[in-house]
């Protein structure tokens, strides 16, 4: 597959790590010589130096031979642009990221009638992955599949936890419909099979029904219900979607931003929430605001060292959610075990959603990927394919089927129903399946098999 990128940013670089890796030849455009011949030096891609929104430059790139165009520089109007050329040029499938809220209410119009197939909005979905956080309050992180009806959500077994020295086969009789899918221990992950026992310090990730998790969390001693109060630090472009959704229930929020101008805009256009000019990142702000009283911290600065130290003090109040945003997770690997919770990357969320684009346009003959998610610090893969007719898999019950090593089916679901699925289960054409792996790089449901 030939994939053109423009602009090679933070999510550029992901994207050409990524999607270099997957045998497509990848064609970066940047401005920047030095950034270009970087990011040529460190992957498997060739390019060119220029902008984007040149016709020149697209020229020279070979555009209308592309399959899949990117344009994911820092301005909306260079990708507009560039996308739009693109597509004109005769580009198979076009992709603009697209940040400001202004250019953000223009989507349906300029994917309808300018020939962009895909807009992208970090900022916005970093909102809706915060969002749902704070609908599993108790889990460190969260993952939805098929409309939310099937969830992976991660916990941390803790030295008080009913989980301590149970066996997966007595987690799997007491939670039927529920599977502890990954586990992380001691820096190591792995595809849990029968003879592990949880211990605790173990963070596992499970899946199931929302209905099936909130019985899980109960069970646990953990009241499931959404946060009735929220501090969120910092008043950017993720707290302005963030609190559109909110504006919806009836939590209690209060933002924290030291820009004047920024915190009277935000009072003005959300006037049930309250604003605060300040500095969220002092310590003497954050108590005199009441840190202590709030059941979620979100730390949305632009500085990642400030949120993690906020996220710090936080859990030190004893505040139930803390929902950090980092760019550069990298950092985490200096700083060992903190005591974060959720963490939201949004390069890291429109990166997976434009690699599961480009996986089921690859596979749109066949099986396909829906959806794509990175799990424990993006070493496990947890895929959802819809199945068409021709797969290999289809109508053999699972017990018989001979699926490479690490690799579960989590779920079937068919009809709009979720099936847990047992050794006599088949998948049917039609099923959405998903499926959890360390393995990677599986782009069809028939890759499954040995």
């Amino acid at each position: 597959m030939n994939i053109v990128i423009v602009g090679g940013g933070k999510v550029g670089e992901l994207l050409c790590s990524e999607l270099s890796t997957e045998g497509s030849n990848v064609l970066l455009i940047e401005k920047n010589q030095e950034v270009l011949e970087s990011l040529v030096d460190k992957n498997d891609i060739t390019g060119i130096v220029g902008s984007g929104a040149s016709y020149p430059i697209l020229m020279e790139a070979d555009v209308a031979n592309s399959d899949v165009f990117i344009a994911v520089t820092e301005l909306d109007e260079i990708n507009m642009i560039a996308a739009i050329m693109a597509n004109k040029l005769g580009a198979n499938y076009t992709i603009s990221r697209v940040r400001t809220p202004e250019n953000y209410h223009s989507f349906s119009f300029v994917e309808e009638s300018l020939g962009i197939h895909m807009m992208i909005n970090p900022e916005l979905e970093a909102a809706k992955k915060i969002f749902t956080e704070l609908e599993f309050p108790f889990a460190l992180n969260v993952e939805s599949f098929v409309n939310n009806l099937v969830n992976i959500v991660s916990v941390e077994i803790s030295e008080e936890s009913s989980l301590v020295n149970m066996p997966l086969p007595a987690f799997r009789q007491k939670y039927r419909s529920i599977l502890v899918c990954v586990l992380e221990r001691n820096g190591d992950v792995i595809i849990p099979r029968g003879d592990v026992v949880l211990q605790a310090g173990d963070r596992i990730h499970v899946t199931g029904k929302t209905s099936d998790l909130e019985k899980f969390y109960r069970s646990l001693g953990a009241l499931h219900r959404r946060v009735k109060s929220c501090l969120i630090i910092g008043g950017g472009k993720i707290t302005y979607y963030l609190l559109r959704m909110l504006s919806h229930t009836d939590m209690h929020v209060k933002v924290l931003e030291h820009d004047r101008e920024k915190a009277k805009e935000l009072a003005h256009e959300f006037p049930k929430v309250t604003v605060i000019h300040t500095d969220g990142s002092e310590k003497s702000n954050l108590d005199e605001e009441g840190i202590h009283n709030y059941e979620a911290v979100v730390s949305l600065t632009g500085m990642d060292e400030e949120n993690i130290v906020i996220s710090m003090y936080a859990s030190k109040c004893n505040v139930k959610k803390n929902i950090t945003k980092i760019n550069r997770t990298a950092i985490l690997s200096y700083l060992g075990d903190i005591g974060l919770m959720s963490i939201i990357t949004p390069k890291r969320l429109i990166a997976n959603r434009i690699t599961r684009f480009v996986r089921a346009i690859e596979n749109s003959a066949g099986s396909n990927v829906d959806a794509l998610y990175k799990l424990a610090d993006e070493r496990v893969e947890s895929l959802q394919f819809n199945v068409k007719e021709g797969s290999k898999v289809v109508g053999i019950p699972l017990k018989d089927l001979s699926m490479k090593a690490n690799i579960i089916v989590a779920y079937l679901v068919r009809s709009g129903e979720a099936i847990f699925p047992g050794g006599n289960d088949t998948i049917e054409v039609g099923d959405k399946v998903i499926v959890i792996t360390t393995r990677g790089q599986l782009y069809d449901i028939d890759d499954i098999l040995d």
